[in-house]
């Protein structure tokens, strides 16, 4: 696995075994925004969206969390509202995303923000009708044409 790699992902295949990790120290890039919660990660799931796609250039990679779990050590983010009504959470310094609230209030923390190891596992991919047509999934997973809210 390539080294700055996160370890719930292998690009050229299926998903690693999970690691193990008790907490997990999340961060943005400038490090304005740091904080834990317990771990492991746990499932990760990619988003093809548009929306998604715009945000990061790509596709993003999250993972289900309780907010109130969250414990910031310091924290200054900026929070984008989209026109259905689902929040973003994002560094206004080095616009790192760093969390993600859909409209009915489900929470989820960005993964690439984790900076050890995570104990999670790649586990699907959803909204794949909008991805970008320039690459093609193949890791195995399950994939979904858009994302069903279960």
């Amino acid at each position: 696995m390539p080294e700055h790699a996160g370890d719930y992902y292998a690009p050229e295949g299926p998903p690693p075994a999970p690691t193990q990790a008790e907490t997990l120290h999340g961060s943005c890039l400038c490090g304005a925004n740091r904080f834990t919660l317990p771990g492991p990660m746990g499932e990760v799931g990619a988003c093809h969206c548009t929306q998604c796609r715009k945000l990061s250039g790509h596709y993003t990679a999250s993972f289900d969390a309780e907010e109130s779990a969250l414990d910031w050590q310091s924290r200054d983010e900026a929070v984008y509202t989209t026109p259905g009504g689902a929040q973003r959470g994002f560094c206004p310094h080095c616009g790192s995303s760093l969390w993600f609230r859909n409209a009915a209030g489900g929470f989820s923390v960005e993964s690439g923000v984790i900076d050890n190891p995570t104990g999670g596992q790649l586990v699907s991919h959803i909204f794949v009708a909008d991805k970008g047509d320039y690459y093609t999934i193949d890791d195995g997973l399950p994939q979904y044409p858009r994302w069903d809210g279960a």
